[in-house]
């Protein structure tokens, strides 16, 4: 009998141990299914937060401003200048839009007005407090020699007003035309 128990606890035994192992191997695949889980759940939060900040930098992108630059002329007063009138068509309050147009062989720098040229010539211009529908014209010296006509790049860094951090940067492109001349006087002589 007692070699029967012994069977038997032998074979309840293998039993537990084939039980125990089909209860670690279901674990293991649990484990496994748990892991895949949690990799996927990770990167569903990654493309939700690449689509919350697509989504947010499309907002501030339409919230941003819009300037129009019309024609500027160019001017000869002593040397030659250029006006060119811009206006904040839409967007939020900005705080300062630093202007440039650096890189330009044909551009000096800005200047305050029309022969105001020399050690006042600056590589860019700061506005500010500008709100939809201001206007302003900025005034660059120019290369006494410089071939007509020509076509400026204004580059506008522009900071949003009001307590906001949101920067925007434009760049828009201004076709200079000659200046009007004065009528010349035509004298009539009496005969």
């Amino acid at each position: 009998m007692a070699a029967g128990i012994a069977v038997w606890q032998a074979v309840s035994a293998g039993s537990q141990a084939k039980s125990a192992r089909e209860q670690a191997a279901r674990a293991k695949e649990s484990a496994a299914a748990a892991e895949r889980q949690a990799r996927a759940a990770e990167e569903q939060l990654a493309l939700a937060r690449q689509q919350y900040q697509s989504e947010q930098r499309a907002r501030d992108e339409a919230e941003g401003p819009r300037f129009q630059v019309d024609q500027g002329v160019d001017q000869v007063s002593g040397e030659r200048f250029a006006e060119i009138p811009i206006k904040l068509l839409a967007g939020t309050y900005l705080d300062t839009v630093i202007i440039s147009a650096a890189g330009q062989p044909d551009v000096r720098g800005f200047v305050r007005r029309v022969g105001g040229h020399g050690a006042n010539v600056r590589p860019s211009i700061m506005l500010t407090n500008l709100a939809p529908g201001a206007a302003h014209t900025v005034v660059l010296e120019l290369e006494w020699n410089a071939s007509s006509p020509v076509n400026l790049r204004l580059d506008f860094e522009c900071h949003e007003g009001a307590g906001g951090t949101r920067t925007w940067n434009r760049s828009y492109s201004s076709l200079l035309v000659d200046s009007p001349q004065p009528p010349s006087i035509v004298r009539r002589v009496r005969r």
